[in-house]
């Protein structure tokens, strides 16, 4: 073989190898990063749930406790939307800024559990469809916050793409393409594949598919639209101070 078409053809050989190397090694790099960005994520969705908790505590506090949160929702019509609240974080000292005023202690009452009961409802659509908020790398401009949907949405592209990678360019197929187009006098590169054996070396390299399931995120309930609990709300809160009014004036007061 003429010597200057030896050296074009072992040039264009190793820069073919290199290419397809940096491909291969390049796709999956970026999948672990993403995999990885996913897993912040869902930290950062555990965080917002303790948020969700930290308003579902401070209503709780205000109905006098587990007891008084049942009734309350039973007079709403609902079951009780968070029976494993003991399980979940959040913080058993957040409250609002303010409480709503009034002259009497009784409409003081009732106002104060249905500001309560519409932060949790709105912590929990936030929680699960988002809403915009500041965002810290664009000055001035806002972005649609981390929720539920958005996790399960993620999800389901992150596995496409690992799907995409473990079919499309599995580990075997690029040494036995590196092997095909390997010169003459240089054999070897599909010596590890066949050591190892294709299914064997695909299987041990292959990116396992996330199951949103096993997260062990947790889903916000559904409830119903503060205005349209009004009534009941207020049903509710007269009865509950007429038989509690010296603790709930005492729950009242330590908020001040």
């Amino acid at each position: 073989m003429d010597d200057r078409y030896k050296t074009f053809a072992d040039a264009l050989e190793t820069e073919v190898l290199t290419e397809m190397a940096g491909t291969f090694f390049g796709a999956r790099k970026t999948l672990e990063d993403m995999v990885e960005d996913f897993q912040l994520h869902v930290e950062e969705l555990k965080f917002r749930e303790a948020k969700v908790f930290s308003r579902v505590f401070f209503l709780r506090s205000l109905l006098l406790g587990p007891e008084g949160e049942t009734a309350f929702y039973a007079e709403l019509g609902i079951a009780p939307p968070f029976p494993d609240s003991r399980n979940h974080s959040g913080s058993r000292t957040w409250h609002p800024d303010s409480l709503p005023f009034a002259f009497r202690a009784a409409t003081r009452y009732a106002k104060a559990v249905a500001l309560a009961y519409a932060e949790v409802r709105h912590a929990c659509e936030v929680y699960m469809t988002g809403e915009f908020e500041d965002d810290p790398e664009h000055s001035g401009r806002k972005r649609l916050s981390l929720h539920y949907r958005m996790l399960e949405r993620l999800c389901v592209r992150l596995n496409a793409r690992i799907d995409k990678v473990n079919t499309e360019m599995t580990p075997s197929s690029v040494l036995q393409y590196a092997r095909n187009i390997s010169s003459a006098d240089q054999p070897g590169q599909g010596a590890i594949s066949n050591s190892l054996g294709a299914e064997s070396l695909d299987k041990g390299l292959m990116f396992q598919k996330i199951d949103f399931a096993s997260l062990g995120l947790w889903k916000a309930p559904s409830l119903p639209p503060a205005e349209a609990c009004e009534e009941a709300i207020r049903r509710f809160c007269a009865r509950h101070y007429e038989q509690h009014g010296p603790h709930i004036k005492k729950v009242l007061a330590d908020l001040d």
